[in-house]
């Protein structure tokens, strides 16, 4: 039975981490101080920066664009997930090591677990942090050049700028 424990909480967490888990997106802050947020950088095209923006296309000209911040979703669930794990049997199997009683085993396991979560889910939230571009002093082909090295990292080439 006291083994059945960290299993239990394990198949728990497993379903609470698939359940809160979201999308990453950019939030975009123009000029005028407004903030699309959720959205999706689809290409550059000439001086417009096009984005997809509540499942619409946009087109934003790059001079107004103030602020791209790369917005993670929150991997706390994730790292609370495999800390318990690793608390999980770092804790039977410290118990399983000593003479201990049967109480004290489920006891150093269930403090693995507890343990476990707490630093596997703030260590895993606090490595992924949004991402920030301040724009504000950028002229417009300095804006371009790093917008075009942002559509490089995810991959997408669209637009006069696809790489020759």
């Amino acid at each position: 039975m006291n083994r059945l424990f960290p299993l239990l909480l394990f198949f728990l967490l497993v379903s609470v981490e698939t359940s809160l888990s979201q999308d990453n997106s950019w939030i975009i802050t123009i000029a005028t101080g407004d903030t699309l947020s959720g959205c999706s950088l689809i290409s550059l095209d000439g001086d417009s920066l096009r984005v997809g923006w509540s499942g619409f296309p946009i087109s934003l000209p790059v001079e107004s664009v103030r602020e791209l911040q790369y917005h993670r979703k929150s991997e706390f669930w994730r790292g609370a997930f495999f800390g318990s794990a690793a608390g999980a049997i770092a804790g039977t199997f410290g118990s399983a090591a000593g003479t201990g009683s049967e109480s004290s085993a489920i006891t150093a396991s269930a403090l693995g677990v507890v343990g476990g979560f707490v630093v596997g889910g703030f260590a895993a939230d606090y490595l992924s942090r949004d991402d920030r571009y301040d724009l504000f002093r950028y002229d417009v082909p300095e804006k371009k050049k790093l917008i075009r090295t942002l559509l490089l990292q995810t991959g997408l080439h669209f637009g006069d700028d696809i790489p020759k």
